[in-house]
């Protein structure tokens, strides 16, 4: 199996991970804060990497092997993988205001 392959592989099982991530860290909560559950435990953590699996994990499926997101020999990021890391904290930040929104409608503090 070539590398391309494998990396648009690990795209798609990172977009599971970040599935699973959301449906039971934070969507969940969701559902039991709706259900009117009078304490609620979420983590933040789990929401910001769930957002990151999922941009990331879209890109290496979209793009395979062509992503370079990172200098191997420099260690640090391409501006490619800093694009991406801008994406994925502007998910994490809205999947947060958009999450302490519902939970505000709910009435929850």
């Amino acid at each position: 199996m070539n590398q391309d392959i494998k990396l648009r592989i690990a795209g798609l099982v990172s977009i599971g991970l970040g599935a699973v991530l959301a449906w039971f860290f934070v969507l969940a909560p969701l559902r039991a804060a709706q259900a009117g559950a009078p304490e609620i435990t979420y983590y933040t953590k789990a929401l910001i990497l769930a957002a990151f699996c999922l941009v990331f994990g879209l890109a290496f499926l979209l793009f395979g092997q062509r992503f370079n997101y990172r200098d191997v020999q420099k260690k640090s990021l391409t501006r490619a993988g800093w694009v991406m890391f801008a994406i994925g904290s502007a998910v994490a930040a809205a999947g947060w205001w958009w999450f302490e929104q519902q939970f505000s409608a709910l009435g929850y503090a």
